[in-house]
């Protein structure tokens, strides 16, 4: 990943591993990738999110964005009805949230996930690892 820009932030650009693997470079107007064991807003709280109990309200029906069309928030910042501050909960949201954004910056691709068994998944030794062929026929 790389972030791009001179004097400010202009664009990120994010390499692909996965077939067919491709570079892609997206203009942007803010990046705030934000990790934290502390669910505290900060300055976020003064953005005009809707905010409730000290946590940024979500539509968890879609695709958790807030009530700004285009910001997501997900994991213990967030709430909503039935909300469970567990790491699952959060990788669950992650992935709602990731289709939505895909389909916001590529709105004519379409994005098919598949499981780690039939696409692979890449090895930390930069290795694909996947499934026996016979094993990917029976699961497609």
């Amino acid at each position: 990943m790389a972030l791009n820009g001179d004097d400010s932030l202009t664009s990120v650009t994010i390499r692909k591993i996965m077939e067919p693997a491709e570079e892609i470079t997206q203009e942007i107007d803010n990046f705030i990738p934000l990790f934290g064991l502390s669910p505290k807003l900060g300055p976020i709280a003064h953005w005009g999110l809707v905010i409730e109990k000290n946590a940024i309200k979500v539509d968890n029906t879609m695709d958790y964005q807030t009530n700004i069309p285009g910001i997501y928030a997900i994991g213990d910042v967030n709430t909503y009805p039935g909300k469970l501050k567990l790491i699952l909960c959060g990788f669950h949201e992650a992935t709602l949230m990731c289709q939505s954004a895909y389909q916001r910056i590529f709105p004519n691709k379409r994005n098919v996930m598949k499981y780690t068994t039939v696409g692979g998944v890449q090895g930390f030794d930069g290795t694909k690892k996947e499934a026996p062929k016979a094993v990917i026929r029976a699961i497609v």
